[in-house]
């Protein structure tokens, strides 16, 4: 491990606290290592309460519902969300008052190796894939640690990480964006795929494509790199990184699928790459059998909350893009009631709309949450399957009216989350409870 760094005596400005956690972590993080902290969030005190109740017991000053300039002249360090975008003005006001910016990762990988880290990004399936990662490594006996893009702060674990431990993290493009200063990429960095996505953040898809490259621009030739063989981008990212690269698919064989938890192609493609990034610990082929048939898969990934009168309910709200619906509607069987819609994200519902006309009576309906998203879904789909929902709680009781019997209720949004919902998890826990509800 490198030395830990003192921040003692230093003012340091967290901008965005956000409610994932990673902001909570962070403020934490510095003012245990003595710096004086100020977070700064354009949310309100009440919009951020747990947040704000997380921190209440360290001496932090907080300026929420504004960001102030002077702060951002008037301080030694500026660390920023990953929500906030490279280009906001109170940013530039500190890099004319000449004060750095940083982000979690690049204090993370201050004081941790890349070289005992493996890290994993791509547009879906990246959870799953960073956890099958530390699941099959827990089984091999490996001493290893989940953090990152999950609301586990990788910087909050600093301090009670050993020296031979490996680290898995979860890195979304924004994340990665603090690193390419550092010239920092993990020693083993998988890409699960590259997919329309954030397009309201980035110009376009090139941009995206490089803001996720970071994973693998400054590995070594003695790292490696894992990356999808059915990508149309894969190549690139091949062609960006001088590590040895290997190569997987859904179509690789994988012991114990047969008997595996999961399903579906994405999912056999995500245990595909977990597997090759732990190729280099030599774990024998009983090992892999049993941590691919007994890994259990993520919350709100097309995840089975209950079954309640014959009708499965599942969580996929984790689904913030039309392709990762597809992709649920590709796995399961019978008759589906749809829960879709919410903010934009500057993509294309035209192939989800096309899919979901295919599927004819195999839909029952398609209630639709409110948000510019659902907005430019709605005109693309059949009008006799859609519904209108006010609330989750209205969502979920409507569908459960429609579905009969051995048809599943399926949350899969499409769409951010935010405008209805704090998070795309504050959305998947309102829809478990309104479907805990029904079982009264």
């Amino acid at each position: 491990m490198k030395q830990a760094v003192d921040y003692t005596g230093r003012n340091v400005l967290v901008m965005g606290l956000g409610l994932h956690g990673g902001g909570v972590g962070i403020a934490r993080f510095l003012a245990s290592r003595g710096a004086s902290v100020t977070v700064t969030d354009l949310r309100s005190e009440q919009e951020l309460r747990p947040s704000v109740n997380a921190l209440a017991e360290l001496p932090i000053r907080f300026v929420l519902g504004e960001h102030r300039e002077s702060d951002f002249r008037q301080v030694d360090m500026v660390v920023r969300n990953p929500a906030v975008p490279l280009d906001s003005p109170y940013l530039a006001t500190a890099r004319r008052s000449g004060v750095p910016i940083e982000m979690e990762m690049g204090l993370f990988f201050s004081e941790w190796p890349p070289a005992q880290t493996i890290g994993v990004t791509g547009t879906r399936g990246k959870t799953t894939t960073a956890t099958f990662i530390h699941h099959l490594l827990q089984a091999h006996g490996a001493d290893t640690v989940l953090a990152g893009n999950m609301r586990v702060s990788a910087v909050g674990m600093l301090d009670s990480l050993k020296e031979d431990q490996t680290v898995v993290l979860e890195l979304s493009s924004w994340q990665l964006e603090g690193l390419d200063e550092h010239r920092i990429s993990p020693a083993v960095a998988v890409v699960t795929n590259l997919l329309p996505d954030h397009l309201n953040r980035y110009e376009d898809m090139a941009a995206y494509a490089e803001a996720k490259k970071t994973i693998v621009r400054h590995q070594n030739r003695s790292d490696l790199a894992v990356l999808n063989r059915e990508n149309a981008y894969s190549k690139s990212f091949a062609a960006a990184t001088p590590a040895e690269v290997l190569w997987f698919s859904h179509d690789d064989d994988l012991p114990g699928w047969e008997r595996a938890r999961v399903s579906g192609d994405h999912n056999r493609a995500n245990l595909a790459a977990g597997v090759l990034a732990a190729s280099r610990f030599d774990i024998p082929q009983s090992t892999l059998e049993g941590a691919i048939a007994t890994f259990p898969g993520v919350p709100y990934r097309q995840e089975l909350v209950a079954v309640v009168g014959g009708v499965r309910y599942v969580n996929d709200s984790t689904s913030t893009t039309p392709d990762a619906t597809l992709a649920a509607l590709s796995t399961l069987d019978g008759r589906i009631v749809l829960i879709a819609g919410g903010s934009d994200k500057g993509l294309s519902f035209l192939a989800l709309a096309t899919r979901i006309g295919s599927l004819g009576e195999r839909i029952g309906r398609v209630m639709l949450l409110t948000g510019a998203g659902t907005e430019a879904l709605e005109p693309l789909l059949p009008p006799h399957v859609c519904s209108h929902a006010e609330d989750m709680e209205d969502a979920v009781r409507e569908a459960a009216e429609i579905a009969r019997p051995g048809d599943t209720v399926l949350l899969s949004p499409a769409c951010a989350s935010f405008g209805q919902f704090a998070n795309e998890f504050d959305r998947g826990d309102q829809f478990n409870r309104a479907v805990e509800r029904l079982k009264r």
